[in-house]
């Protein structure tokens, strides 16, 4: 497990807690691409420009309904998807099998359970607090470098699980995370059965929820303790309901909530709010809400799979590179320029300078970024011997920089105008215009 900034494909950096698959004992293949890591947003995520971010101390994104998760994830660009069920679980799992299970904001700033514990609340923030701004407890594993803020402040919309009438359905082999089909007719939805081969249904009746492999007969909405789900005396739980987190482990102990509607497709969302209390907790689930609604207390948190290869295998990568001997002299010259661009881009994208382990480096290693940026605009062509120049650079000069820099923008604005300006008056200069008139030809 590591700390990373990865950007995405505007160029824009996220925060991201790096697992291999063994270590979150995840699959190690999605729809035959051999999986190199699973990235992890570090925070919930924050909306810029219309696009979830992982960034620390910045408000949690709110009023985004299920479909919208995912679309805004995915468009992050490839490998890019909504946290699903099955990492949520991961995670949780891991904080509980080692003893890490995390505290959170679950009293309007503050845990409920240990008032000492406390975060940054912000202007109109009606409780919540600004990302990652909690201590250590907060994190999925108790350090620096976990993840933050799975426990209270806003709940999180997961991928890959549903409930259709009381049916719990996923998408299997955590395949949600590879850009499979969650829309309500999906045909990837499957159910998830008992060892004797009947699906497994949530029946939610007179204060209790219980596990039967049969279809509830009437349809409801409540919520009880996690750890007071039971099953039907003539069923067996299947191992896969407790490794999804949609069922207790037999020696788990929390007070955290599990709540469900038997009414229809209920898509689902996890780890409770600012104000849940002793409700709240890592498996806390919500499974009581259409995939069209959206509220102020539902947020956010993207991930990436890193693939091993193109191909997703690379033991059936092209051995034997095209010949280009005979080729043109001029073909070769312009196949080379091409691969340089692309070498080049690729390096520039990797970006292989190290987190920081302050919140300042990682302000500085985002402002390189974007210095990066005004100087491509500017015309400039050594990318990575700039990138380099402004990670090391001093703090006074950064200060420098960034007072030129605004000027250098302000005058990039200026000149693109002038251009565009140009442009058009050349055109409106060399364009003839026939103009018709009614009864004429011309």
């Amino acid at each position: 497990m590591r700390n990373e900034v990865i950007f995405d494909d505007r160029g824009r950096p996220d925060i991201l807690v790096v697992f291999t698959p063994d270590e979150l004992k995840l699959p190690d293949t999605l729809k035959g691409r051999k999986v190199k890591e699973y990235a992890i947003s570090k925070y919930p995520n924050t909306m810029i420009d219309g696009r979830p971010y992982s960034l620390p101390f910045m408000p949690p994104a709110v009023n985004v309904n299920h479909d919208e998760a995912i679309r805004l994830c995915e468009a992050k660009g490839p490998g890019w998807h909504l946290i699903t069920n099955d990492e949520w679980a991961a995670l949780g799992r891991q904080s509980w099998e080692n003893d890490t299970v995390p505290t959170g904001n679950t009293n309007s700033g503050k845990s409920h359970s240990h008032p000492e514990q406390t975060g940054t609340t912000y202007k109109d923030s009606y409780g919540k607090t600004l990302a990652g701004s909690g201590p250590i407890e907060w994190n999925h594993d108790r350090t620096a470098e976990g993840v933050a803020d799975m426990v209270g402040n806003v709940w999180e919309h997961v991928g890959g699980v549903r409930f259709l009438n009381g049916q719990v359905q996923i998408i299997p082999d955590n395949e949600a995370a590879a850009g499979a089909d969650q829309s309500p007719d999906s045909k990837e939805w499957t159910a998830i059965y008992t060892p004797d081969g009947d699906p497994v249904y949530y029946n939610v009746k007179d204060g209790e929820i219980v596990l039967q492999p049969t279809a509830p007969k009437e349809k409801d909405y409540d919520g009880v303790p996690f750890c007071d789900l039971h099953e039907r005396t003539d069923m067996e739980v299947p191992d896969k309901l407790i490794e999804l987190g949609l069922y207790p482990a037999p020696d788990y102990e929390s007070e955290e909530y599990f709540w469900l509607d038997t009414d229809g497709e209920h898509c689902v969302f996890r780890g409770g709010s600012w104000y849940s209390g002793t409700n709240a907790g890592v498996f806390c689930l919500g499974g009581n809400a259409a995939r069209s609604n959206s509220y102020t207390n539902i947020g956010v948190r993207s991930a990436l799979v890193r693939y091993s290869g193109d191909s997703g295998d690379l033991d059936h990568l092209d051995d034997d590179p095209t010949d280009l001997s005979g080729a043109p002299d001029k073909l070769k010259a312009t196949i080379k320029e091409n691969a340089d661009k692309l070498n080049q881009r690729d390096e520039a994208k990797s970006w292989p300078f190290p987190l920081p382990e302050t919140l300042p480096g990682v302000v500085k290693l985002m402002l390189t970024k974007v210095l990066t940026e005004i100087y491509t605009a500017a015309g400039g062509k050594d990318l990575l011997t700039f990138e380099k120049m402004a990670y090391n650079a001093s703090d006074e000069e950064i200060k420098e920089t960034l007072r030129i820099a605004s000027q250098l923008a302000q005058l990039n604005i200026a000149a693109n105008a002038m251009r565009q300006a140009f442009e058009q008056t050349k055109l409106a200069m060399t364009t003839s215009i026939t103009i018709k008139k009614e009864g004429d030809h011309e």
